[in-house]
């Protein structure tokens, strides 16, 4: 019996070429040879945003990726165009996200995309001083995340890059919370069966800036594929 290769879709939210090439090369390392990526941008208009099942069409799973180029908030005025280019997003993006959700075609949002999902959900994401990080910290696993399909082979504690301003600062409706990291709440979240979000980067094994000490997050990065195998072609198998 042939095996069909899956097939992913990685949205991204960038302007910078060289990062846009850069967060390319490191979901396919990530991703590996457990599935086909296609990369799209969220910043284009031409794209069928408006209808989520054409848009769909043929993929498997969705990653919605990060961005350094726009917030949600960012400590920024509401009408800094870094914070209205986010609502713009948000609007062309909504309806494949909860076309994704109603379906139940997987989904994973990753730090940007982890907050813009959030967002959608009454999650609210600001600008805290308190929770914004960047580097290697540790993440710990609630009693829910031990259980849940996708980290309950990790480590109750285990290390994870982080780089981000803002933050989700209360739990979305309906979400489950996952993994919290000192200062971090709400690091990892699951919405119904086959939808998640991390706040941090497990794409990435290091950031490149030498100001800052790495630790290895191996286990972390881990889960991107195991996303695929446990999620992703678990829902493929029962359609």
């Amino acid at each position: 019996m042939m095996v069909r290769m899956k097939k992913v879709l990685v949205v991204q939210s960038r302007t910078q070429s060289e990062r846009i090439v850069r967060e390319q090369e490191n979901f396919t390392r990530a991703i590996g040879v457990s599935a086909d990526t296609t990369f799209l941008s969220a910043l284009d208009e031409r794209l069928a945003w408006t209808t989520p099942d054409e848009f769909l069409e043929g993929y498997q799973g969705v990653i919605f990726g990060g961005s350094s180029d726009f917030d949600f908030h960012g400590g920024r005025d509401k009408k800094d165009p870094a914070r209205l280019m986010s609502l713009i997003i948000l609007s062309r993006t909504k309806n494949l996200v909860s076309y994704a959700l109603a379906e139940k075609i997987p989904l994973l949002g990753i730090c940007y995309g982890h907050q813009l999902i959030a967002n959608m959900y009454g999650g609210e994401v600001r600008n805290d001083k308190g929770q914004s990080k960047f580097g290697s910290y540790e993440v710990q696993l609630t009693d829910e995340g031990k259980r849940d399909i996708l980290f309950k082979n990790l480590p109750e504690s285990f290390v994870t890059q982080y780089a981000h301003n803002d933050s989700v600062t209360k739990l979305p409706e309906g979400a489950t919370l996952l993994a919290s990291s000192h200062g971090c709440h709400f690091s990892a979240l699951r919405y119904g069966t086959s939808a998640y979000s991390v706040q941090f980067h497990p794409e990435v094994t290091h950031f490149e800036d030498l100001s800052l000490e790495y630790r290895d997050s191996t286990e972390a990065s881990q889960l991107i594929p195991l996303w695929i195998e446990r999620v992703v072609a678990l829902k493929d198998c029962d359609l």
